[in-house]
This record gives C-alpha cells, sequence and structure tokens, in this order.
C-alpha cells in the first residue's frame, strides 16, 4: 500500500482507505479459513458445516498454488492431491449429520471392471454377474446391502452428468489422485469422501479396490459406527 498509495490518491482521494480495507478483509478471511482448516483436522471444537464447507472450498481455490510449491520443494503431484483428498475426507467426517442411504452415490470409473468382461455396467450397473473377477461385484453388494445409488462412470463428463440426474446428498467415489481430486472441486458443495483405487496394470486398465474400505465410508454417512 505504500507503493500503491500516492497513484491511488490521484485517482481518488479516498481510494487508498477502501483499496486497504478490501485488503484487509481478504487477508483476514485466509487467515480465518486457515484457523478453522486447524481447528477443525484437530477436532478441537466442532465447527458448522458451512464453516467446514467453506473451508473445503478454500483448499480446492488454494489448490493450484499448493502444487506450484510443491514443484519447488519436489514434492509431486499425486502426493499433493492425496494429501488434499485425506484433509478433505477428514473434514466431510467431522461434519456429523447422517445421510439417508437411498441419497448416498457410489461412484467408480469403468477401469475396475475386468477388461475382458462381455457384461458392460455404464448403462446399468446391474448387469454385472458379480462372479468375483473384479471389485464391481462387490461394490454392487455393498450398494445393495445399504440400499444406496451406484453408479459406473467412462470419465469424467459423465460422471458430472449423472450427479446431477442422481442429485446425492453424499458421493463416496472411487478414482485416481488426479481425477478423485478434480472431481470432488467439480461436484463442490456436495460432500465427497475419496477412496483411492489401485493400479497394478496401470492406469485406467483393470484397476481394484479394497471394497471394505468403500463400505466404512457408506457406514460413516450413514450412521452406522456412531450407533454402534
Amino acid at each position: 500500500m505504500y507503493v500503491l498509495e500516492p497513484g491511488l490518491t490521484q485517482l481518488h482521494p479516498i481510494a487508498p482507505i477502501i483499496i486497504t480495507v478490501v485488503f484487509s478483509v481478504c487477508i483476514g478471511a485466509i487467515w480465518l479459513l486457515c484457523l478453522s482448516l486447524i481447528i477443525a483436522s484437530f477436532g478441537i471444537i466442532r465447527l458448522h458445516p458451512i464453516v467446514l464447507r467453506l473451508a473445503n472450498q478454500f483448499i480446492y481455490g488454494l489448490f493450484p498454488l499448493s502444487l506450484l510449491i510443491g514443484k519447488v520443494r519436489g514434492v509431486t503431484k499425486d502426493q499433493l492431491r492425496q494429501s488434499m483428498i485425506d484433509l478433505i475426507n477428514h473434514l466431510v467426517m467431522l461434519d456429523m449429520y447422517t445421510v439417508d442411504p437411498k441419497r448416498i452415490l457410489l461412484l467408480t470409473p469403468h477401469c475396475l471392471q475386468e477388461s475382458s468382461c462381455v457384461h458392460k455396467v455404464t448403462h446399468d450397473v446391474y448387469n454385472c454377474k458379480q462372479c468375483g473377477r473384479c471389485q464391481v461385484g462387490s461394490l454392487l453388494q455393498v450398494a445393495k446391502d445399504y440400499g444406496c445409488q451406484f453408479i459406473v462412470v467412462t470419465g469424467g463428463t459423465l460422471a458430472r452428468m449423472k450427479v446431477k440426474e442422481a442429485r446425492p446428498k453424499a458421493i463416496v467415489a472411487i478414482a485416481c489422485e488426479r481425477d478423485l481430486a478434480s472431481g470432488m472441486a467439480d461436484v463442490f458443495p456436495i460432500p465427497v469422501i475419496g477412496v483411492l483405487n489401485e493400479r497394478p496394470n496401470g492406469p485406467c486398465c483393470n484397476t481394484t479396490v479394497d471394497p471394505e474400505r468403500v463400505r466404512a465410508a457408506v457406514e460413516q454417512l450413514i450412521g452406522r459406527k456412531n450407533d454402534d
């Protein structure tokens, strides 16, 4: 402001004061959101869901800067994405409200299905014969057990369209670091619990996931663990 003040004064006598107030509010909001993240992460006090959602949005907005800093510090993009996913998962689980299982959407990529399988599940997941050759059948069983919606998609565009159609109150999404990080931001403010897949055959080909992690995420959202 010391540098900008002479030029701003020439525009209008009160311009420096207005810009100072605006900058101060923005900086104060950033520090408040940072403090909220710290408080929420350590569970010091329970924050209102709206504050947690704003904190989530702050993470998404700050992520490009985090990638730039990480590049300088030698931290990979996937490491930063995984850290962001873990933090958002933690914040979602702290948002202590329960969701009707019918309003929970299990969202998975088609690469979880065995590539040689003739029973394609992208149009109708109930085409799956649950033969055990891939995890789609196990995830379908989780959906049946709790009455959740279950969709298998071929890409991000279709995923966003299906989310709009399903209108879930919460999502359990399975994907790689890149797709999860971008997908979580795309569907905000819908709370998402991200579960990273494993890629023993490389990206986008016969990937795997632990169905029990997905089951645990669903139980967390419906409050089963709290009741036990």
